[in-house]
């Protein structure tokens, strides 16, 4: 498991803190390595004493989407130092579940959960039996409309199978292996849940022989709902609306145009940019940040370089043409107007990384015009009008620069630097000397609030390690 979560649970266990990962336990040890979530069920007695565990550990309050909200429910979002991995805690503080979605029930047999709980390594597990019992009643509840006609079909043409998911199948065979039923039946007591033990026995029997059939699963399901009406948390069809436009988001002709909201950061999110010159890295650890952060948060990319769009090979072709013609001031209007498009850009990027920043998401940008790379002789996305000092260029020049005076810069700018020998090593497809003026460039970038120098020369792994401690420090 990742160092994080050992040190974690083990501290959490020397405080004497009542906890336990309650639910898919077949798959824990992705969850520990960072794969999946970990859902863990904590006594409420013992939340305050969970919440200081929390902050003596690398582990942020991260704030659920709206839709996924419900009561007795915390997220969290942790990072391994050694390997740079996150982990996400689904922290509980009551039995909820129910419907796809909705999970609309609350079952208050909490305490006698904890009565029945197993330390097979360092975490605490609910005993196979307890966590059996309410895997069969959250499977069931869980079954929709689509399973349903999968299931009666494969009845009909005399197919064993369930309607569960393959996962959840081998949860059902591992949990039936390890129970004992006497046991099983005690504790269904124990739950004091208004539902017959006969809907338990004959599943177990049905699933193990793999005779399960769409009849039997339907009644189940009507046995479940109607036994358990009394412990739904509403009983509003505001509930139900929810469900059907859950459902319908889902749905791969309406999903491209509903974006699912995922988790943002508490307070402000953050802007981070990476600026190197060629064969530094930057676009490749953009995208592997991109990917690290957006396993749960919500995560916007920018690229303030030139967009790659029929223009970025259309202009200079008409401009050089004009020239051609020897109509050099036409050429200069174009070329002015053209890079004030591209300031009038970089400025809106800069506005809408600061608007996603106000609602919680993490902005990552390529490319950020550093007022450091005006001093070049071709400056690296900056302003370029200033260098001409003809009627034309000086005009636009001022427009140009006036936007770029307002852009704003990011949180924390990553400059990637490495020995121009060391660039060509990865990256030959660019003259000599152009190259080596944007590496002594980014090289002679000093360290400030803004700007983090990274040894871009060393080994990728331990560049992009680097930078992920050092965002998740700045992330609130």
């Amino acid at each position: 498991m990742l160092d994080l979560c050992y040190r974690f649970f083990e501290y959490l266990n020397l405080q004497k803190i009542r906890y336990c990962h309650w639910k898919s336990n077949g798959h824990l040890n992705e969850a520990l390595n960072g794969k999946t979530d970990l859902d863990i069920l904590v006594h409420r007695d013992d939340k305050e004493k969970f919440a200081k565990a929390i902050e003596a550990f690398p582990i942020k309050r991260i704030i659920t989407p709206r839709m996924k909200k419900f009561p007795g429910l915390e997220d969290y979002l942790g990072f391994d130092e050694k390997t740079g991995c996150l982990i996400h805690l689904h922290v509980h503080y009551k039995l909820v579940l129910g419907q796809k979605f909705i999970k609309n029930h609350h079952l208050p047999i909490e305490e006698i959960f904890f009565h029945h709980l197993t330390k097979p390594n360092i975490l605490f597990l609910p005993c196979p039996e307890a966590e059996l019992l309410i895997l069969i009643i959250r499977a069931h509840m869980k079954v929709g409309v689509v399973d349903l006609v999968k299931q009666l079909i494969n009845d009909l043409i005399n197919r064993p199978a369930t309607p569960f998911p393959r996962q959840i199948e081998e949860e059902f065979d591992n949990l039936i292996s390890h129970s004992d039923f006497i046991k099983m039946v005690d504790i269904l007591k124990q739950f004091n849940l208004p539902l017959p033990e006969r809907i338990f026995t004959d599943f177990i029997t049905d699933f193990t022989k793999r005779k399960l059939k769409f009849s039997t699963i339907v009644k189940n399901m009507r046995q479940i709902f109607l036994s358990l009406q009394g412990f739904k948390r509403q009983n509003s069809m505001i509930v139900y609306v929810k469900y059907f436009y859950r459902y319908f988001s889902t749905l791969p002709f309406i999903r491209k145009f509903i974006k699912e909201n995922l988790f943002t950061v508490t307070g402000t999110g953050k802007t981070f940019s990476v600026v190197g010159a060629d064969g530094s890295g930057k676009s490749t650890l953009i995208e592997d940040l991109e990917k690290w952060l957006s396993w749960r948060l919500s995560v916007v990319t920018y690229y303030h370089g030139i967009p790659k769009t029929v223009l970025k090979n259309f202009i200079p072709f008409i401009i050089r043409q004009f020239n051609k013609l020897k109509l050099g001031v036409v050429s200069l209007l174009i070329d002015g107007l053209y890079m004030i498009y591209l300031a009038k850009r970089r400025h809106k990027i800069s506005l809408l990384s600061k608007k996603d920043n106000l609602s919680g998401k993490i902005v990552l940008t390529d490319r950020f015009p550093l007022k450091e790379f005006n001093k070049m002789p071709e400056p690296m996305d900056g302003p370029q009008l200033f260098k001409n000092t003809s009627i034309v260029n000086r005009f636009f020049s001022k427009i140009e620069l006036n936007y770029y005076d307002k852009i704003m810069y990011p949180d924390r700018i990553f400059i990637l630097q490495a020995d121009i020998n060391e660039l060509r090593k990865r990256k030959k497809d660019l003259p000599f000397d152009y190259h080596k003026m944007k590496a002594d460039a980014v090289n002679n970038v000093k360290a400030d609030t803004h700007n983090f120098l990274v040894d871009a020369s060393r080994p990728y792994s331990d560049v992009l390690l680097d930078l992920k401690k050092n965002i998740w420090e700045l992330i609130p």
